[in-house]
């Protein structure tokens, strides 16, 4: 019987306790280089700021814009196993302020990003 209480009140205690994994990173891309988020494991909201004039465009099988216009803003929430590749495909190299937060870390260019 105290067997049982301790698994369930375990069980309860972890239901309670979501881990948050929230990261700010500003990232540069080197001309015709390019960034792949990793399948993810749990669902993550991405929020990406070019800060640089050039675009960056974006590659995935979801229904996502083709492409980040210079000095804007995409947000968007990832699906579980999906991934997305950035592309620079200027002369220039550019930067870009990244902002996720999910349950779990992501992976980027085969590195967990924290």
């Amino acid at each position: 019987m105290k067997n049982i209480i301790l698994l369930l009140s375990f069980i309860f205690m972890q239901s309670f306790a979501n881990h948050r994994v929230d990261v700010w990173k500003t990232i540069t891309i080197a001309p015709n280089d390019s960034i792949t988020i990793n399948k993810v494991k749990a669902p993550v909201t991405l929020e990406i700021k070019n800060l640089s004039d050039e675009k960056i465009a974006l590659v995935s099988e979801l229904k996502i814009p083709s492409e980040v216009l210079g000095k804007s803003e995409f947000k968007y929430r990832l699906p579980k196993k999906s991934s997305l590749k950035l592309e620079n495909r200027n002369t220039k190299p550019v930067s870009i302020y990244l902002h996720y937060y999910s349950s779990q870390a992501i992976i980027v260019n085969d590195k967990e990003l924290k």
